[in-house]
């Protein structure tokens, strides 16, 4: 047995199971009473269970799946916990599953605090707890794992031009063209929370304790409905619950098959989300409500992002279809993301759909390290910021993109990206609309070590004048195209090593005031401007700082 259940658990397992087995319409929970305990404390849900009326698990009470019988929990109502809810099998071998039926979406109202009767879901309130843990598996790789056999196991588009085919494999498939290994879905669990096809349900906490989901399913679920994507109905929404979901672990989640958003940590702090997978869902599947101006209402705070995967992505109807992304990097204090993946994301109606996005209404800075964005019908990176703060993306990969590598605005920040791979995105490897501005510890926006194999650099037209010039570093762009003529104010690019020279920048649409300043790897500078002139120039760059 994997996990250790405490004295009385076991007494109220081995009680359990030296009674009769009861019959599931007349007494589908066996129920133990602890020495000197009058009123039930604990209670063993086993086999095929039907309640129609759903259940609640009260205050102080611990309510457990058996671990040593597959068990399906049938419900047509709410589930509410305030107690303990525990699925855990003993093995791989068994399942546990609850399953909402004859849910009419149509009821929905969407909001509030509290369980809302219309709105059949999982509801954990109080100081409710789930413990959810069920076969420890590897939940994505790049290589098929044997201990994947039988499971059902998808492979993400990894070749030009596919954006949508996620094909059942069974063993490694070849690289690309690249050399790019694609990712290998796992989306097979022993223990699932799950909706139907005709009715889709919610799992919503808010919740004085930590939470523990560890390799489960959650299928058919974040119904939509109205005109918003902000319902509150989402797979997985740990709602307002401050510092009470400190220590919570989300890890090896798959959450398929969803009409809104699946994983929504919305002013829930100290949340560590690892090797989750999102897949087939509609909106940004990890997103929380934006804030207004200044309010930190909806601000979550040390949250964890780690080895998370967004996969065929698409817009419900509701929300943003421009903006939409497969991870909304939202506001808070120590937020970071990294080894994670967008790939799928779809849509060519949102030009401003993307892998990971930066939102004008979210300035909070993360940490970003060595993500990835492929076969999106969309940019790999899309930003559209005006502020001072010092944004580190460390460590990007991109390729194969509709759109382009990383799409950056808005009028003047100051970004610093290093280590780049943006390779084979169709509309180039940067758009870059901001320009550069001092921040909090870096002198301007800043761009270091580029590979783009030769693909371009699209400077476009810029509302605000830059307070110093964009700096790019160590870069082997092909061209750089100037597309600011009509722009109210004139471009300003620093290059240092970029192996740029006077005849690989397109100024065919350049404003004639634009300035270019280029710095060779032998110490030699130029000038250039939008009408071509060109003169030569004393080094500008120190790279000792």
């Amino acid at each position: 047995m994997r996990w250790s259940w405490g004295i009385c658990v076991a007494l109220l397992l081995v009680a359990c199971h030296a009674a009769p087995s009861p019959s599931p319409a007349s007494a589908p929970l066996s129920t133990t009473q602890p020495v000197g305990v009058t009123e039930p404390r604990s209670r063993v849900l086993s086999g095929d269970v039907h309640l129609p009326d759903g259940f609640t698990v009260p205050p102080g009470e611990t309510w457990v799946f058996d671990p040593d019988t597959d068990t399906t929990v049938t419900v047509s109502a709410n589930v509410i916990v305030e107690g303990t809810l525990v699925m855990r099998p003993a093995s791989g071998d068994i399942e546990h599953a609850l399953i909402f039926e004859d849910v009419d979406e149509s009821r929905f109202v969407g909001g509030g605090m509290d369980p809302v009767e219309t709105d059949v879901g999982l509801w954990v309130i109080g100081d409710g707890q789930l413990l959810i843990e069920g076969q420890e598996k590897t939940s994505w790789a790049y290589e098929f794992d044997p201990a994947w056999d039988g499971d059902e196991v998808v492979a993400a588009p990894n070749t030009p031009g596919d954006y949508s085919s996620f094909e059942p494999v069974t063993a490694t498939p070849e690289p690309n063209a690249l050399g790019y290994p694609t990712e290998l879905l796992n989306l097979t669990r022993n223990v699932r929370i799950e909706g139907t096809p005709d009715g889709y349900t919610h799992v919503f906490i808010r919740s004085n304790r930590p939470q523990t989901i560890r390799y489960a399913a959650l299928r058919y679920v974040a119904p939509t409905f109205g005109d918003s994507d902000q319902t509150g109905r989402y797979g997985l929404h740990l709602h307002m619950s401050g510092d009470g979901t400190r220590g919570s672990v989300i890890e090896g989640v798959v959450i398929r098959d969803a009409g809104n958003h699946a994983f929504v940590p919305h002013a829930s702090h100290g949340i560590t989300f690892r090797d989750t997978i999102a897949y087939d869902v509609l909106n940004e599947p990890y997103w929380w409500d934006p804030s207004e101006d200044d309010d930190t209402t909806n601000d979550t705070n040390d949250l964890v992002w780690e080895r998370a995967v967004a996969a065929a992505v698409d817009f419900s109807g509701a929300g943003n279809q421009f903006r939409m992304a497969g991870f909304m990097l939202g506001d808070g204090t120590g937020l970071t993301i990294r080894d994670s993946v967008a790939v799928g994301i779809r849509g060519t109606l949102g030009i401003d759909r993307s892998g990971f996005s930066w939102p004008e209404h979210a300035e909070s800075t993360w940490t970003f390290e060595n993500n990835i964005a492929h076969n999106n019908e969309t940019h790999g990176i899309f930003v559209w910021q005006n502020n001072s703060r010092t944004h580190l993306v460390d460590g990007f990969t991109a390729y194969y993109n509709l759109g382009a590598g990383i799409r950056h605005g808005a009028y003047e920040n100051s970004y610093v990206y290093q280590d780049l791979d943006l390779l084979g995105n169709e509309s180039g490897a940067i758009v870059s609309l901001a320009q550069g501005e001092p921040g909090e510890s870096s002198d301007t926006q800043t761009w270091a070590r580029i590979r783009t194999d030769g693909d371009v650099l699209v400077i476009a037209e810029h509302a605000l004048e830059g307070e110093a010039p964009v700096l790019f570093v160590g870069c082997d762009f092909s061209a750089v195209i100037v597309e600011d003529v009509d722009g109210a104010e004139r471009s300003q690019y620093d290059f240092v090593d970029c192996g740029l020279e006077p005849d690989e920048f397109d100024l065919s649409d350049a404003r004639p005031d634009s300035v270019f300043r280029v710095q060779r790897d032998d110490g030699t500078a130029f000038e250039l401007t939008g009408d071509g002139s060109v003169r030569d120039i004393e080094p500008f760059y120190d790279p000792e700082g």
